[in-house]
């Protein structure tokens, strides 16, 4: 159920009110039933609240109330009307009606198939309404719309109302369909109209009770109709908003702003903000205009659909860029610019990226050219470095695990024969030189485990003997010139082959010696490394390539081709 304004407390009941108002007015449709079949149509009389607003009424409605909030309502207005001194009241009720020859019931909305002996639990009398009414004769109109009761009253009971009703003096009784009998008071508060003429010419009303030929409800020029007129403006005018404004006109229809109130309306309907609420944008519509803003360069401060302060500002700078009036509103022509400029930027966008992503690749391909393409292990290594998830990237590791697997093998192979080369030896010497050069390699453990077996035991410490002599002295500090010459020979009896001359450089570099170029001439550098290398492995330092030197030198320079 729903009660409109305040039924419960009936706020018009408690509010003085002029003493030239036109008066009160109550309006109560049943329509919704909790058990019975909707009346519908029944709350059509609602559409005669305006109308007698306009009027000058202080008006409360009431809409499916049930049989004690029928009760309380006329209760609120009968007290209304003795505390407030009112010249006229209106009284209109809509929905089904029962009867009997005494008396006549306006159902509340929980009534069911009602009988003699519960009609008045859910139902109101009429002749308590009347009687309400009657407390202001000649000024007094009530209105009855007969919304048809459904199926077949309980035993003694008739639907409807009657039409001979016994109706208190100066009380004016309308009643029938609720469309025609709206139409009728719409009329009726015109003032100056005579409600026995008016309720002649509309169709299905008929009137009884009070029913002079000549007198109106409200007489000519009435003033409270007036003052409600300019009231209801200033009020609209007030509010500013369309809603306010078309009320003031269904309210006031030949009133004497109606001119101003049509033209504020058309003037709210044209401000940039009303045309952009006409286009009813959703959300999802929302967010495609912001992001159409962001791709043009605009921060919409997010993209969630809702236009607030970063979203305004981007379409105020839009429409100034786009020589529109700056409003921070669209329309939807600037909508479909907005939407095609967005477009045309999304394709450029999407041509600069392509455009982008083919100079990376020409780049890609480029350096891999220069460098991975050869398939040495620098090249490849540079190309993976600038290019770790380039196009060639996954060749380039495949070849570089290529090569460390090669490189492993090798390493293996040349240990396996080193190894062979020591047992087939089977000296501590072989196996040392062997550890030297492969400390941790696979038979590391089965050369030391040899050395303990081929090395002797310790011999018994000696008898502490005379004081040891003097040091022995050391290598002199130059090699004597027959020692040069001896070695100088010996260098030239080897007739050392070009490889084997730059085998020599490259192992005295590999031992940290500094020999020049690598390029098999033996220059004054390399001859420096070798006298270098003769002093620090207690040989005269000549310079000159002995079989000692060689084999030194060769040995680890061989070994190293594997390592």
């Amino acid at each position: 159920m729903m009660l409109r304004g305040v039924i419960a407390a009936l706020a018009l009941m408690g509010m003085a009110l002029p003493a030239a108002a036109a008066g009160i007015a109550l309006i109560v449709a049943n329509e919704e039933h909790a058990q019975l079949r909707d009346a519908r149509g029944a709350a059509q009389v609602l559409d005669t609240e305006s109308r007698l607003r306009a009027a000058g009424f202080a008006v409360e409605t009431a809409q499916d109330l049930d049989a004690p909030a029928l009760r309380a309502a006329l209760s609120q207005l009968s007290r209304a009307i003795d505390d407030q001194g009112h010249e006229r009241v209106v009284i209109v009720l809509s929905g089904y009606f029962l009867h009997t020859p005494q008396g006549v019931w306006l159902l509340g909305t929980e009534a069911d198939e009602a009988d003699l002996a519960t009609i008045d639990t859910v139902g109101v009398r009429l002749e308590t309404v009347l009687t309400v009414a009657s407390k202001l004769q000649g000024g007094a109109l009530v209105a009855l719309a007969d919304a048809g009761f459904p199926g077949t009253p309980g035993r003694g009971l008739s639907a409807g109302v009657p039409r001979a009703l016994d109706v208190p003096q100066g009380v004016s009784l309308v009643q029938g369909p609720a469309r025609p009998l709206t139409a009728f008071l719409r009329d009726a508060m015109v003032p100056g109209t005579v409600l026995a003429q008016r309720a002649d010419g509309v169709r299905g009303v008929e009137m009884s009770g009070f029913t002079p030929p000549y007198l109106p409800l409200l007489p000519e020029g009435f003033e409270p109709a007036r003052a409600a007129d300019r009231a209801a403006f200033a009020a609209a005018q007030d509010t500013g908003t369309l809603e306010a404004y078309q009320d003031y006109l269904d309210s006031f229809p030949e009133g004497v702003f109606v001119d101003d109130a049509r033209a504020a309306i058309e003037a709210l309907e044209t401000t940039p903000e009303t045309i952009e609420d006409a286009l009813a944008l959703t959300r999802d519509e929302r967010r495609a205009i912001q992001r159409d803003l962001t791709l043009l360069g605009h921060n919409t401060r997010g993209i969630d659909g809702i236009f607030g302060p970063g979203t305004r500002g981007s379409i105020r700078l839009w429409q100034e860029r786009n020589d529109h009036a700056v409003t921070g509103f669209l329309t939807r022509d600037q909508i479909f610019q907005l939407a095609a400029q967005a477009a045309r930027r999304a394709a450029e966008i999407e041509a600069e990226e392509r455009e982008r992503r083919a100079e990376a690749e020409r780049r890609d391909r480029a350096f891999w050219a220069e460098t991975g393409a050869a398939g040495d292990e620098p090249g490849l290594r540079a190309y993976l470095e600038r290019y770790p998830q380039g196009i060639f990237a996954s060749l380039a590791r495949e070849r570089l695990d290529a090569i460390a697997a090669e490189r492993a093998r090798a390493r293996t192979e040349a240990e396996r024969r080193a190894w062979d080369a020591a047992r087939a030896t089977d000296t501590v010497r072989a196996y040392e030189e062997f550890l030297a050069d492969w400390p941790d390699g696979a038979n590391a453990a089965n050369a030391r485990a040899r050395i303990d077996q081929l090395r002797p035991p310790p011999e018994p410490e000696p008898e502490p003997g005379p004081e040891p002599g003097p040091e022995p002295e050391p290598w002199p500090t130059g090699p004597s010139d027959e020692q040069i010459a001896r070695d100088r020979a010996a260098e030239q009896g080897l007739g050392l082959a070009q490889v084997s001359r730059v085998m020599i450089e490259r192992q005295l570099r590999n031992e940290g010696y500094d020999p020049g170029r690598m390029d098999g001439s033996f220059d004054a550098d390399t001859r420096a490394a070798l006298a270098d290398w003769q002093a620090d492995n207690g040989q005269p330092p000549t310079g000159f390539v002995t079989p000692a030197v060689l084999q030194g030198l060769m040995r680890g320079a061989i070994l190293g081709l594997f390592d």
